[in-house]
């Protein structure tokens, strides 16, 4: 993140809303420790465009937002990592493994997958785990299977979109970045 300018501020803003959305409107709960929800997407799509520090605050901002004002359960801060290693990551494998080149959906199925499995999969699950007191090998082995579904879906909709995104996104056009 370079240089903020008013359109990349409102699109960081953007995502945080449909994260927001995506976490506690659209989502829905198989059990206390599985929810179905892509908040996610926008977070990871956040770190693509604008790198790790935007990532980072884009997941961190909207758990912390969503957690305390729209969530029946409240806000637990060991979670809150999860989102913000998410983007984080997302952002350094966008901007120094791929050198911003995501031309190829396994690029960006690479990421998603990352981002999915460490954040969500194994920081999630073991937050969960602090939190229910439920053991860590037993949460990890119910939600692998609904998180990596989650995370090809997510995998489509951040190339997708990112891919929309790229004249927006291209300095030489008077881009954001």
């Amino acid at each position: 993140m370079k240089k903020m300018s008013t359109r990349m501020l409102a699109l960081l803003g953007l995502f945080i809303a449909i994260s927001i959305i995506l976490a506690r409107f659209l989502a829905f709960y198989l059990s206390d420790s599985m929810r179905v929800s892509f908040e996610y997407f926008s977070i990871i799509l956040a770190g693509v465009c604008f790198g790790p520090l935007a990532g980072a605050v884009v997941g961190g901002v909207s758990d912390f937002l969503g957690a305390t004002v729209l969530s029946g359960l409240g806000f637990y801060p060991p979670l809150l990592l999860g989102p913000v290693l998410a983007g984080f990551l997302a952002g350094v494998f966008s901007k120094y493994v791929f050198r911003g080149r995501l031309d190829r959906w396994w690029k960006v199925m690479t990421i998603c997958l990352v981002c999915e499995i460490a954040a969500n999969l194994l920081w999630g699950s073991f937050a969960l785990s602090l939190m229910t007191k439920t053991p860590f090998h037993l949460l990890l082995a119910a939600r692998a299977p609904l998180k990596l579904a989650i995370m090809v879906i997510d995998a489509q909709l951040v190339f997708a979109v990112h891919k929309g995104l790229l004249p927006l996104l291209n300095h030489e056009n008077g881009g954001l970045k």
